[in-house]
């Protein structure tokens, strides 16, 4: 989803102080910026653990349910830039009080962040300094179902006795 890179860019952006220090990566005829930045891209995500249906409320007609589903997601964090610094920064600063105030404010948490090694080896061709991270964060997904009560049945079937006559039988039930 867009607004989870969107999270993950102000977290990006909060940590090293500096704002829209992030975009979001692939973003096709978009000019480069310029200086040091961070592009993120999300990877992955995928449920973990039980889900959690709660009923929120009800009409006579329709019931209406919220399914809590706890959510990984795994992130790239690329970094081009000069000092070493915001690379230390987005390595170490996932547990200071203005991370934990954003991940209250936004609902996702912190797992782990991970520097991916030898990200320059791989663009020898580019004249500059690359520093990659895999992050993982959690969130609680919710999706809201609205079901339709039964408020009334028609059962019906023929009955067919020994001599072969028959007998249809029809039940309504709470029929108003």
């Amino acid at each position: 989803m867009k607004l989870d890179v969107q999270v993950i860019q102000k977290m990006v952006d909060t940590m090293v102080g500096i704002p829209r220090f992030s975009y979001p990566s692939r973003q096709f005829g978009a000019p480069r910026p310029k200086g040091d930045f961070a592009h993120v891209t999300k990877l992955a995500e995928y449920a973990v653990g039980i889900p959690n249906q709660i009923l929120v409320s009800q009409t006579d007609t329709t019931m209406t349910y919220e399914t809590h589903v706890p959510s990984r997601l795994r992130f790239r964090i690329g970094l081009i830039e000069k000092t070493g610094l915001v690379s230390y920064k987005i390595m170490h600063g996932w547990t200071s009080e203005a991370m934990k105030a954003l991940m209250i404010e936004t609902g996702y948490g912190f797992i782990k962040c991970d520097p991916i090694v030898n990200e320059d080896a791989k663009l020898e061709k580019e004249w500059e300094l690359r520093q990659g991270f895999s992050l993982e964060v959690y969130a609680t997904r919710v999706m809201k179902e609205v079901v339709d009560k039964l408020t009334s049945v028609t059962i019906s079937g023929e009955f067919v006795f020994d001599d072969l006559s028959k007998r249809v039988l029809t039940y309504n039930i709470n029929k108003d």
